[in-house]
């Protein structure tokens, strides 16, 4: 008796595990928050995530701000990133994020300013069950290109689907 009470029990405590895994793939949508001192823009955000082993990850994020200011940008990045569990029951993830992207500003008076970016920053991820997770990250981006520069905190929260 006292074995199957043993095995009922790590059943029941396995089922609150959502590791991470090798070869899992995910893709998220959220809302990205870029401060910038003369002017706040709001991005929507595209996720596509693999783990390359249980807590090493490549990410591709797409943002894209609409126009504001006379303006409205493109920004794709590749980011890596290391997943550190939080507690025993690896739900709750932070991590470090870094990447390298572009970034396109296009103006209204059809004039187009492309620029490489670099990243870097941290996240933390929540995941609610086995398929959903929430994420939270705050990254700096700096890009500069002649007299265009783009250096800024960004903040973003969404959701994601793994399968």
């Amino acid at each position: 008796m006292k074995k199957l009470m043993l095995i009922a029990a790590m059943v029941l405590i396995s089922t609150g595990a959502f590791a991470q895994e090798k070869g899992m793939k995910c893709l998220g949508v959220g809302v990205s928050y870029g401060i910038k001192s003369h002017a706040n823009k709001i991005a929507i955000d595209a996720k596509a995530q693999y783990n390359v082993t249980d807590y090493f990850r490549a990410e591709f994020d797409f943002k894209f701000y609409p126009k504001q200011d006379a303006c409205h940008v493109i920004n794709p990045n590749l980011n890596l990133q290391y997943l550190i569990p939080i507690g025993d029951s690896e739900k709750f993830f932070v991590y470090p994020t870094a990447g390298v992207g572009i970034l396109a500003a296009y103006y209204t008076d059809f004039d187009t300013e492309t620029m490489f970016n670099f990243q870097g920053g941290a996240g933390a991820e929540y995941h609610f069950s086995e398929k959903i997770k929430f994420f939270a990250e705050a990254i700096y981006q700096y890009a500069k290109k002649n007299e265009a520069k783009f250096d800024w905190p960004i903040l973003s929260i969404g959701a994601a689907y793994y399968f």
